[in-house]
């Protein structure tokens, strides 16, 4: 009986995978963001703490919240489309909901609508401090997807 991975592998073929395309967005990169958790629909990254991207007293900007919950949602709707797809964030809002102070940002990233040219993901962000999560914010985004 397969296990779960290899279902959601299974279930992923001929789907566009984050896991490709993020490692070409410079912008990831120099954020450190990583790809955890991918599955077609939900997809989840974490960004690690950088003084360079803090505002006193040691805290993500809303800025950094935002960015990391754009990068989610949008890799979520990403997850969705054919390979050979692409998309780009047409617009995001983040909401913070409390402090984002933690060793890293957690974000999980979902699928709300998956259309052909339009998709609107949506992200909580949780802010994470040895095994503790707190929530600090939420981004709903929209893409526009296209063909590479």
């Amino acid at each position: 009986m397969p296990n779960d991975r290899q279902t959601d592998e299974k279930a992923a073929e001929g789907f566009a995978k984050p896991s490709d395309f993020l490692p070409l967005l410079p912008f990831v990169m120099t954020f450190g963001v990583r790809l955890m958790d991918e599955r077609p629909g939900e997809v989840t990254v974490e960004m690690p703490f950088q003084k360079a991207f803090s505002t006193p007293p040691d805290l993500f900007p809303a800025s950094m919240v935002g960015a990391i919950g754009d990068i989610a949602a949008v890799s979520a709707c990403l997850s969705m489309l054919p390979a050979g797809w692409a998309c780009a964030t047409l617009d995001y809002t983040v909401k913070m909901t409390g402090p984002a102070r933690g060793e890293k940002l957690r974000a999980r990233g979902r699928v709300l609508q998956n259309g052909r040219t339009l998709s609107v993901g949506a992200a909580d962000i949780f802010a994470v401090t040895g095994n503790e999560e707190k929530l600090c914010g939420s981004v709903l985004a929209s893409t526009r997807n296209h063909r590479l």
